[in-house]
This record gives structure tokens, C-alpha cells and sequence, in this order.
């Protein structure tokens, strides 16, 4: 098993997701902690971020959270809960998503709405065009949320829209005991590959 020090975690930030997704998401947080494992994130103490934060929280773990002014505003009700230095505020949303993936040394996505789609998608685009390395993304398949995006994907390899070497870092799981399993499946998968 491959130990990482540091993951990044992409989710919904709203207050109004589905209770469903959150003991799953904390026990995400919980499982990082326990590892070692720091979670770099966009910041948010609402829905699945806040969830994953907490589950952080609850196990003493470590947290880099890249966010900018208006979001800071927008997902952060009480700054007091973060230790000095965990808070890095960017210039632009762009930025931030940079340093996001360029700080993870694997993707893991909760459910989300437009924003965590930008962030997995433009994560996928750079990586087929070769301005960022492959690292192994899961998607947190919790209550089947992304089961719409698994048939997506095996349509578009269908119709030849994509390549199964444009997907072949991307790993589905549909609970949180299975994320470490699923994250060292890829990256053997990625090794095979290079030879």
C-alpha cells in the first residue's frame, strides 16, 4: 500500500445536500486522519466539506485549505476553527485549483454540484493534455450519486468520444473502507502502463 502524505478532496460545500452523504464523508475525514494523511480542500465548514472537515477534526488530522476572499465569505462561517497557517487565500478561482491539484498526490471527489464538476473535469482536461501528471482520482460513489457519471463514461468510451487511456487514473468506490484499495488499484494500473 502506497502512503500518501497529502490528498485532495473535492465536494460539495452547500448546506442543503442530502443528510445521506455526511456520516460517509466524515468517516473520510476520519480515515485521512488516522493515515497521516493531510487534506488539502477548498475550505467549508457546510455540507460534504464541512463533513470531511470535521472527520479530520474528530481524529486530530491535518488540513491546507486554498480558497480565495469571496469564498473564504461565502463557505466559512467561523474561521476560528482552523489552526494558523491552514487557510491560503489565492487570487483567483483558477489558482486555486491549481494548487489543489498540484498539492494532492490523489483526487478524491464527494458528491457535489458544479463546482466539484469544474474541478474533477478541468482536473481530467489537464492531464489529457499533458500539463499535469496522471494521479489516481476516486470518485465516492455514496448512495450511488455518481452512478450517472459511471454510465456517462462508459458511453462516451463506447461512442469513442473518449480514450480508455483518458480514464484509465479514474476509480469509483462505493464506501470509504474501500478508498485506499481503490487508490493503490489505479496507481498499479498507471505503473503497468508506462512500461
Amino acid at each position: 500500500m502506497i502512503h500518501y502524505k497529502t490528498i485532495t478532496v473535492f465536494a460539495s460545500a452547500s448546506g442543503r445536500v442530502s443528510s445521506v452523504h455526511h456520516a460517509p464523508m466524515r468517516q473520510v475525514g476520519e480515515l485521512l486522519a488516522e493515515k497521516g494523511i493531510t487534506m488539502v480542500y477548498g475550505v467549508g465548514d457546510e455540507g460534504m466539506m464541512g463533513s470531511v472537515f470535521q472527520g479530520v477534526r474528530n481524529k486530530n488530522g491535518r488540513v491546507v485549505g486554498i480558497t480565495t476572499e469571496k469564498l473564504l465569505e461565502l463557505q466559512c462561517r467561523d474561521k476560528s476553527v482552523y489552526r494558523p497557517g491552514e487557510i491560503k487565500v489565492v487570487e483567483n478561482l483558477s489558482q486555486r485549483k491549481k494548487e489543489m491539484f498540484q498539492l494532492g498526490e490523489a483526487i478524491l471527489v464527494g458528491p457535489g454540484g458544479w463546482g466539484t464538476i469544474d474541478e474533477f473535469s478541468e482536473f481530467a482536461v489537464l492531464i489529457q493534455t499533458g500539463d499535469l501528471p496522471k494521479k489516481p482520482m476516486v470518485f465516492l460513489n455514496f448512495n450511488e450519486f455518481w452512478k450517472p457519471l459511471q454510465e456517462l463514461i462508459l458511453n462516451m468510451l463506447q461512442e469513442g468520444t473518449l480514450d480508455q487511456d483518458k480514464v484509465d487514473f479514474i476509480e469509483f468506490v462505493d464506501q470509504p473502507d474501500e478508498i485506499f484499495n481503490a487508490l493503490d488499484k489505479v496507481q498499479a494500473r498507471l505503473d503497468a502502463n508506462r512500461h
